[in-house]
């Protein structure tokens, strides 16, 4: 039995470009570093994102009592930038997963929305794990629901489209650390009670692995976008997780 989605993307959908790796800015990337053998082969491969009947990123389609694992988190849980076979969630799901591979993730999002998500599919799944990764540059993001369901982020990164609500509610609220620090504890405690309520282990990690990208580097391959970790940085997100796998709620 299908239930209704908390996303707004189709279901069943394919995309090329998926918000920070979007046509015209790698056309201009690629422009730029036509000789970069990294961008030579996104030219050559491109990365599709293949979204399930709820419009997450992953094979797997969802339906009413079924058991997996879920990985929580933002782009990089999504992963924005990556063919899904180098992308943490995925490889971890490959090595120690358990049924199916429940991608809750979305990018641009904040402790509100991947909360909202677990808590959506809490009684409809069978969850045996989660893995929830969320690093520090995910920290100052916040959900906001409106009348239909529909969750929307608020954001540093959104500083050109903010309207003059969200503009208000960030200059009062969620700028200042003391209310960040607030909102994070209490979403945090909130998922780590699901996973309580369910019976299922709940495994995270916050360690950021945000650094510049280099499009000519030699031992690192960059996200197609040029913003999100290299490959080499989600395998150690990966490496992480399996090593934090038997210390359920430890936190680096």
């Amino acid at each position: 039995m299908e239930f209704i989605s908390p996303l707004s993307l189709k279901k069943r959908k394919e995309y090329f470009w998926v918000q920070s790796d979007y046509k015209s800015k790698f056309e201009k990337n690629f422009e730029k570093y036509s000789d970069s053998i990294h961008f030579q082969n996104y030219k050559k491969n491109p990365i599709t994102y293949k979204l399930n009947n709820y419009g997450f990123r992953t094979p797997d389609d969802f339906f009413h009592g079924d058991e997996g694992t879920v990985y929580l988190g933002c782009s990089n849980t999504f992963g924005i930038g990556h063919y899904l076979e180098n992308v943490w969630s995925y490889k971890l799901h490959q090595k120690i997963g358990e049924g199916k591979f429940f991608n809750l993730s979305h990018g641009a999002t904040g402790l509100t929305q991947q909360y909202y998500f677990l808590k959506y599919f809490s009684d409809k799944l069978k969850i045996k794990r989660v893995f929830h990764f969320y690093p520090t540059e995910c920290h100052y993001r916040y959900g906001l629901l409106d009348r239909e369901g529909n969750i929307k982020s608020i954001g540093h990164f959104q500083e050109d489209w903010k309207d003059e609500l969200d503009e208000k509610l960030w200059q009062e609220y969620f700028i200042h650390e003391p209310y960040n620090i607030f909102h994070n504890n209490l979403y945090k405690d909130a998922i780590e009670n699901i996973c309580k309520k369910v019976g299922c282990d709940y495994i995270k990690y916050e360690k950021s692995n945000f650094f510049s990208r280099d499009p000519y580097h030699k031992t690192k391959t960059p996200a197609r976008d040029l913003l999100h970790y290299y490959v080499e940085g989600q395998h150690e997100v990966y490496e992480s997780f399996l090593k934090l796998s038997n210390h359920k709620t430890h936190l680096i």
